[in-house]
């Protein structure tokens, strides 16, 4: 957020700020973003073993 909306800015009073986030927010949340997957579940679980443990049953 800091990057995209208040980045070079300044801001005269906590209204201005306030308007200038929600209008960030609802814009970034408006718009559709896709997500690339790298690898399959069971690439991962042996490639980061470390944060995909083997779950006994």
């Amino acid at each position: 957020m800091t990057r995209q909306c208040m980045e070079g800015r300044r801001f005269g009073d906590i209204d201005t700020l306030q308007a200038g986030t929600r209008a960030w927010s609802t814009d970034i949340n408006n718009t559709q973003r896709g997500v690339d997957w790298q690898m399959k579940v069971d690439d991962a679980r042996c490639k980061l073993t470390s944060i995909y443990p083997k779950i006994k049953f």
